[in-house]
């Protein structure tokens, strides 16, 4: 009976190894596609996200508390304006309730603070990059880093694979 349930356990493991294997190749396989894509697509992928958040921020900002409350952050945080710039903001509910755009639209380099109302005028001559190409900016910058996180990730996973079929083959 013991050595039932011995046996039991052990194709129990077998098959844990196993699923456990194929949980990290497809996790790999998800992540290499993503840089491919990311890296041949960057153009598609920019054109895409723009009819998806430009609209949004027409539909939601100053509407909706969360949404106005996140670009405010990314806006503040990245020292941009908008997805691609001040425009994205017009026929917002921020727009149509203040006749102005957000403040970060108008910065003032030296302070980072809007000194009065940012009307359209203002905002154009300011010309506060859009936030899309500020994060493009900072990912480009940081380039090194985000390749040697990912290669870091990439190389655990192959080392768990490895392991997890080394697991696989040799236990008796």
């Amino acid at each position: 009976m013991q050595c039932f349930s011995f046996i039991k356990t052990m194709m129990i493991l077998f098959n844990l190894l196993i699923f456990f294997f194929f949980i990290l190749l497809l996790i790999f396989i998800a992540e290499v596609a993503a840089a491919v894509v990311a890296l041949v697509y960057t153009t598609m992928a920019e054109h895409f996200l723009t009819l998806l958040v430009v609209p949004a921020i027409k539909k939601d900002y100053g509407s909706q508390e969360d949404f106005t409350q996140v670009w405010n952050t990314t806006m503040k945080g990245l020292k941009c304006c908008g997805f691609t710039n001040y425009t994205d903001f017009e026929d917002s509910p921020y727009f149509k309730e203040n006749s102005a755009f957000p403040p970060f639209c108008c910065n003032d380099n030296v302070t980072n603070t809007a000194n009065e109302t940012c009307t359209k005028q203002k905002a154009h001559d300011q010309k506060v990059e859009g936030c899309f190409n500020q994060l493009l900016y900072d990912i480009r910058t940081n380039a090194v880093t985000v390749g040697g996180v990912a290669a870091g990730i990439g190389g655990l996973e192959l080392a768990a694979m490895i392991v997890s079929m080394y697991l696989y083959c040799n236990l008796q």
